[in-house]
């Protein structure tokens, strides 16, 4: 079951990105960005399943506690006094709402419906936070600081996708640059602001955290930022120049390099959401993640702590690493495939992963 809610969680946050990335994009000007064609059955499909992917979690908890009740007064209970059942109960009403306002918008009144259907996105984005690990250990400031950090990203990643994957031509592409490298600046910002916010809440001690699969996960997640920035840089800047010197270059494929990062820890985000967060005397009740055994054997227990000894497998994983970067702005430059960038970048990610994970020692 846990595969089943990893999938669905990666693909509600998906819903969420295409859905507002959409809805802001049908409210800008088409001065300012590309031509784009946006599906309205792509809409409809991603208000559907939003309640659908929403609610597995819900059916996780049911199922849980099924053996003792049965499944039907175990639903019951689960939605009406689980915090994760009454969210989803919200969710399931404001995605209906969304649904019909997709299913009867007109052409003719496309900003209303836009702004209507962002704002009803939003609404849907602060019943899941209502719902997380974050909220369950401090409400006001974990339901706050997930809102921020979940509707940031789906922000930049929705703009991302659909400009990626809509667009029907470049045109525009420097006044597209003009307001949305302010905007994935600010996604970043807020991003990271509530991030930390969020690991204060949840996690006691980052570094120790590693030893658990959550905070092993939040790693993962923390380097995949590293090709993201150098990606979101290259966007905003290289590719202003590159236009110059060439009008026909052509700078959607690596937006969609940009999107793929941010899917990938779209997913890395739903596969360790699903693990408890390292908060308390976890090393009692956690078992030590299978990651960091499989690089080391030594004996942990609650009164384990990381260190660092730098040694010469370190300074290997460094120079490899510098070595990636290298090429991953060679392929830019060279306009190689994306898929090759992506490997690239997943290639870095994994240097600096085992750069640090050699340097650790147990206290």
């Amino acid at each position: 079951m846990d595969i089943v809610v990893i999938i669905s969680q990666t693909l509600l946050y998906l819903c969420f990105s295409v859905l507002i990335g959409s809805f802001i994009l049908l409210l800008v000007p088409s001065q300012y960005r590309p031509d784009i064609k946006i599906s309205k059955r792509l809409l409809l499909i991603s208000a559907i399943t939003l309640p659908v992917f929403a609610f597995i979690p819900v059916l996780d908890i049911t199922l849980y506690i099924a053996p003792r009740l049965g499944l039907v007064e175990s639903l019951k209970i689960v939605l009406t006094t689980y915090t994760v059942g009454t969210a989803w109960d919200f969710t399931l009403l404001g995605s209906g709402v969304l649904i019909l306002l997709i299913a009867l918008a007109r052409p003719a009144e496309k900003s209303i419906y836009a702004i209507l259907g962002a704002l009803l996105s939003f609404g849907i984005i602060l019943t899941v936070a209502w719902s997380s690990h974050a909220s369950s250990i401090d409400q006001v400031v974990g339901i706050i600081s997930h809102f921020i950090h979940l509707t940031a990203v789906s922000i930049w990643v929705g703009v991302l996708l659909i400009i990626g994957w809509c667009s029907l031509n470049h045109k525009n592409w420097l006044e597209f640059l003009s307001w949305f490298s302010m905007v994935a600046i600010g996604c970043l910002v807020a991003t990271a602001l509530s991030g930390l916010i969020l690991m204060d809440v949840m996690v006691d001690g980052y570094i120790d955290s590693w030893l658990v699969s959550y905070g092993q996960g939040l790693l993962i997640k923390h380097l995949f930022l590293l090709p993201l920035v150098f990606y979101a840089l290259a966007n905003g800047f290289i590719v202003k120049y590159m236009l110059s010197k060439d009008a026909a270059f052509n700078p959607i494929p690596w937006i969609r390099v940009e999107g793929f990062i941010l899917f990938v820890i779209f997913t890395i985000t739903a596969i360790f959401s699903q693990q408890s967060p390292p908060h308390g005397n976890y090393l009692m009740s956690e078992a030590v993640s299978p990651l960091f055994h499989l690089l080391h054997n030594d004996v942990i227990d609650s009164g384990s702590t990381i260190g660092f000894v730098v040694n010469l497998n370190t300074v290997y994983f460094f120079f490899l690493s510098i070595l990636f970067v290298g090429l991953i702005v060679l392929s830019f430059f060279k306009k190689a495939s994306i898929i090759l960038s992506f490997l690239f970048s997943c290639l870095f990610v994994m240097c600096i992963y085992l750069m640090l994970m050699v340097t650790v020692v147990i206290r």
